[in-house]
């Protein structure tokens, strides 16, 4: 589990190579032309009820979603990837808030995002991206560490990142209001020293949380 020291230098994220294919997936940066065929899946009111984004109300919305991402991009501050498949786009993953360093500390982590259209789910798809866009930030950006959460009861979503190998950290409660209620948040988190076996076994025991 001996994790490497970090980069001499910090990586510029726009200059790396972002387009990446997995076995039924290509994953590449959001196009503005993305907007009319994930429109209707980000405009469904019921799809992000679980997550920390409201449904789109118009497609303007989409399109500043997408330029935010190209921004992040820009900025050194994330990566966005579109799923295709098939020829479609389907969802979309990404490392969000990566940050190298923070006053004398370098720290070098990113928070993990994902999403899938219901029409997909279920069939193994968004742990296929996620799990290519972690190894993408350990072994091409360098990262020390990745984390990811997801509110308690949003079982899907807690599928993916426990067949991931992520090491549950704890259980946040009542710790985010939505829709009238306060949800508790399920953290979760992966270093490089850990990736190895993870990523080579995808069957590392876990404790699960309650």
């Amino acid at each position: 589990m001996t994790a490497a020291p970090p980069t001499p230098t910090i990586p510029k994220l726009a200059e790396l190579r972002l387009e990446l294919d997995t076995q039924r997936l290509t994953l590449r940066p959001f196009r503005e032309t993305d907007v009319d065929e994930i429109w209707p899946i980000v405009s469904d009111p019921e799809f992000p009820k679980l997550m920390s984004w409201n449904a789109h109300r118009d497609r303007g919305e989409t399109l500043a979603f997408i330029r935010g991402h190209a921004e992040s991009l820009a900025n050194n501050e994330g990566v966005v990837w579109a799923l295709e498949h098939e020829g479609h786009v389907v969802g979309c993953v990404g490392l969000h808030g990566v940050k190298f360093q923070v006053a004398a500390w370098r720290i070098d982590r990113a928070e993990l995002g994902y999403w899938i259209a219901p029409a997909h789910a279920g069939n193994g798809l968004a742990t296929e991206a996620a799990q290519a866009v972690v190894r993408y930030g350990f072994e091409i950006i360098g990262l020390h560490k990745v984390t990811v959460g997801c509110v308690a009861q949003n079982a899907a979503s807690r599928h993916v990142i426990e067949k991931l190998g992520f090491r549950f950290v704890g259980r946040l409660e009542d710790d985010v209001w939505r829709d009238g209620a306060w949800h508790s948040h399920l953290r979760y988190e992966l270093t490089s020293g850990e990736w190895p076996d993870v990523h080579t076994t995808m069957r590392v025991s876990r404790p699960r949380p309650l």
